[in-house]
């Protein structure tokens, strides 16, 4: 009896084992897909598709096979195993991962996919559309929130495009605005002049006036000039027409006839995926940022951790429940994955709101939570209005430094694997925040680029040049040459003709080499004279962050908060170009050097010079003057009258120009020095000379 008690135990062990390992293994899955001009072939009819359930009756559907992590094996086979009494409908293909189909009646239509032993479905929706436009009276009024939507997005950059293009307002030149046919593709709802669906296209190739809309115009490189203001040709179309002039709800949602009339989900789309921009934003020239944008991080994030905490910076649905929620995460786990797209990346919807009308760019104006960093940093009002803060809510450190790096508590406080910031500062570091700074508050919010009036989105999305028009950069990449464009252009106006960030050229030998370099190569030297001293994990030779290393640096707080600094630098990624006076600041604490603080004069000297110090008697500091003419090591030293050394003030290579430094009276020791009279020598290659100053007390 006990051995068929063990045997049946085994096998309901064996069984949950099994299941187990079965549901661990992710299945394939079917999903629509969008498709815009640079992914359909050279010359092919206008079959762009926004990749939305909700489909327009005679367009295209695209779908795609996905396998990642299913283990299947083998030629996908697809069938159309549901579609409305009498279509014809039929797949284009067989045998690949990506198939279409061309919707001929309105109803549903449901796909099949199999690969090796695996299959799946999708669903799709097909119907006519019902015109949300402008001069719509009724429109989604069963939204709650409709109302607010349409008035804003009535005064949009969307709500309006059609409507200023065919009445001279867009790219005014002499009082008239160019426009042509290619753009009233993209300028309205649903357009596709074969698709019987009401969509705007349809019905003016019905009426001729897409044919006629030009006639009398002037004709110039390439462009209709319609004279600003003259509403003549928008006068020619009809209610129904106007309904769907514009970029409309149905644009984005799909076509909502059946939706309007029975409100059923199914039968209308959602998406934060770039999908939905693409048709219109992954084009040729100007509307190429969905090319650029597929190459960013943004698009390619790994997928998140379950916990909370990562899904407002790694998912779309997450960023936007956790702005909204004014960053509370009670609850995102579980509503991030029953959202319509809970895993969708950080994509084009979820820094521009498609409904808004705040700025041109509709660009989400969500500001940081009590205009403050994650870290409790309050940034300063004047910076308070940068649309870089949009940023700035996933760029930076989600930890408080002072909950992390404590003297009298382990060094993996709070940490259940590692020590040590989280890997994102660049908002901390940009604004002057997050560091260790030894209880030194003196450097706080010290910023290198304070003046930038957009903060990151100013270099980050600096113009770039295709086909003659700029655009903005969406791979926000600084580093990426792969489309021919120089990532330096707007660092120009301040930093002059460089070719590349290393040409910008440091104040002075930050890291004490006897050289002065570039920012980033300083820095770098700074970065490893931290490392040299710091416990090195044998595995990644760098700085130990696990717990399995804690003992590394128990008892020894300097190098738990050298930890942090260094990777606080070294995890911003710009290698001191964010912020060179803090990164600097900080790497300064942390090795337990001196900074040295020369001021930067107007003008280039032609010669030496040793100034007067002022003022003079002094009484506790004092100002001294020099002049460089070239770049060279100097030395200024104080000495008294006895001719001993009392302190060196500087003795770093120093750049050409007119600089400043201060003397506070204290000798090397850091101890006050008496009342007196003081020489103060300045040593360089071929330069020397000394003057006399008074200390009162």
């Amino acid at each position: 009896m006990k051995h068929v008690i063990s045997f049946c135990a085994a096998l309901l062990i064996l069984s949950l084992l099994v299941a187990a390992s079965t549901d661990s293994v992710a299945a394939i899955k079917v999903k629509t897909v969008g498709r815009s001009l640079n992914q359909l072939p050279s010359g092919s009819a206008w079959n762009i598709s926004t990749g939305l359930r909700a489909i327009g009756v005679q367009s295209r559907v695209y779908f795609q096979i996905d396998t990642l992590g299913s283990g299947a094996v083998g030629t996908p086979s697809w069938t159309l195993i549901a579609v409305p009494p009498t279509s014809t409908a039929t797949l284009d293909s067989t045998g690949t991962f990506i198939n279409s189909f061309k919707a001929d009646l309105a109803g549903q239509y449901i796909v099949s996919a199999t690969v090796g032993s695996q299959s799946a479905n999708d669903t799709v929706f097909a119907s006519t559309y019902a015109g949300v436009g402008l001069d719509a009276q009724a429109g989604c009024f069963c939204h709650p929130t409709a109302g607010a939507i349409k008035t804003s997005w009535q005064s949009s950059a969307h709500g309006t495009m059609f409507k200023r293009g065919i009445t001279g307002y867009l790219e005014v030149e002499r009082g008239k605005g160019a426009y042509a046919s290619s753009c009233i593709k993209c300028h309205t709802t649903g357009y596709d002049t074969l698709a019987a669906n009401n969509n705007f296209g349809y019905q003016v190739r019905q009426t001729g006036w897409i044919n006629t809309w030009y006639q009398g115009l002037e004709f110039l490189n390439g462009d209709y000039w319609i004279t600003t203001g003259d509403t003549s040709k928008w006068d020619l179309l009809n209610a129904n027409q106007k309904m769907q002039a514009n970029i409309g709800c149905e644009q984005c949602h799909g076509p909502a006839a059946d939706h309007k009339l029975t409100a059923d989900k199914m039968k209308i789309g959602k998406t934060l995926g770039a999908d939905v921009c693409n048709p219109c934003h992954n084009g040729s020239g100007r509307h190429s940022l969905g090319i650029y944008f597929s190459t960013s991080a943004h698009a390619t994030l790994p997928s998140p951790e379950p916990a909370a905490r990562c899904q407002p910076c790694h998912t779309g649905a997450g960023f936007l429940y956790y702005m909204n929620s004014n960053k509370d995460t009670t609850g995102i786990s579980a509503t991030w994955r029953e959202a319509t797209d809970g895993t969708t990346k950080i994509s084009c919807q979820v820094c521009h709101d498609p409904h808004g009308s705040t700025n041109p760019f509709q660009l989400r104006t969500m500001s940081l939570k009590g205009d403050s960093l994650r870290n409790g940093y309050i940034i300063p009002a004047s910076l308070r209005s940068s649309t870089g803060n949009l940023c700035g809510n996933c760029h930076s450190s989600r930890y408080r430094t002072q909950d992390r790096v404590k003297p009298n508590s382990p060094p993996y406080y709070g940490f259940v694997n590692r020590f040590g910031p989280h890997g994102n500062p660049q908002a901390d570091m940009f604004y002057g925040t997050s560091g260790y700074q030894y209880s030194d508050e003196s450097f706080t919010g010290l910023m290198t680029h304070a003046g930038l009036e957009g903060g990151c989105t100013t270099c980050h999305m600096q113009g770039r040049v295709k086909s003659n028009n700029t655009l903005a950069n969406h791979s926000f990449s600084m580093t990426d040459t792969t489309f021919g464009f120089r990532p330096v252009t707007v660092c120009k106006s301040c930093h002059g003709e460089i070719e590349e960030f290393n040409d910008i050229r440091a104040f002075y030998d930050y890291d004490r080499n006897g050289q002065i370099q570039g920012v980033e190569t300083e820095i770098t030297g700074l970065l490893n004279a931290l490392k040299a001293q710091l416990p090195i994990d044998a595995t990644t030779g760098e700085p130990v962050t696990m717990t399995r290393d804690s003992l590394l640096v128990k008892n020894n707080f300097g190098a738990v908060a050298g930890i942090w600094n260094y990777y606080i630098v070294k995890n911003d990624g710009s290698m001191g170009m964010h912020n060179t006076k803090y990164a600097v600041a900080l790497l300064y604490k942390s090795l337990g050097w001196t900074p040295l603080s020369v001021k930067e004069l107007p003008g280039m000297p032609t010669e030496f010079a040793l100034s007067q110090n002022y003022p003079n008697p002094f009484n506790p500091l004092t100002n001294i003057r020099f002049s460089v003419p070239n770049e060279e090591h100097v030395k200024l030293e104080v000495y008294d009258m006895t001719g001993s050394l009392v302190k060196t003030i500087l003795d770093e290579a120093v750049r050409p120009g007119n600089k400043e430094v201060v003397w506070d009276g204290s000798n090397n020791s850091g101890a006050r020095v008496a009342s007196g009279v003081y020489l103060y020598r300045i040593q360089a290659s071929s330069f020397s000379a000394v003057k006399k100053m008074i200390m009162l007390k």
